[in-house]
């Protein structure tokens, strides 16, 4: 199978090099004795290449006046946005000192190989990635 994703990767890295972060892959949510919510995660290291917000992703999501920052971001692997339907979703990628919460799935490339997701800045990360 061809490694798109590296492929890419490699033509872009001069310009735009891939950075490491870290997916907190959600796994679903416990329900406290008080009744709140509490998500659970799974966390990983994955590469990924971040970039600005295209014109044309924000016309697919149709939200061209939003005022958040976010970021296009293509990672290798499945990432997921939230989907309550399904019960799934909710992943977090953290790099640039920040945590950044995946609002919407833009692309996914064969099964789960790679994906290109838009992410909306969330509250300041402990950690440096």
């Amino acid at each position: 199978m061809i490694d798109i994703f590296g492929a890419a990767g490699n033509l872009c890295a001069p310009i735009n090099p891939h950075i490491t972060g870290t997916l907190k892959g959600s796994t679903g949510n416990v329900i406290n004795d008080d009744g709140s919510v509490t998500p659970q995660y799974t966390t990983v290291s994955v590469e990924m290449e971040v970039q600005a917000v295209s014109s044309q992703d924000l016309r697919q999501i149709e939200n061209i006046n939003q005022q958040a920052d976010m970021r296009s971001v293509y990672v290798r692997g499945a990432v997921r946005a939230l989907n309550r339907p399904l019960q799934i979703g909710g992943d977090i990628l953290t790099f640039y000192d920040s945590d950044w919460l995946v609002t919407q799935q833009l692309e996914e490339w064969g099964n789960g190989e790679w994906s290109k997701v838009l992410v909306t800045r969330q509250m300041p990360s402990s950690t440096t990635s």
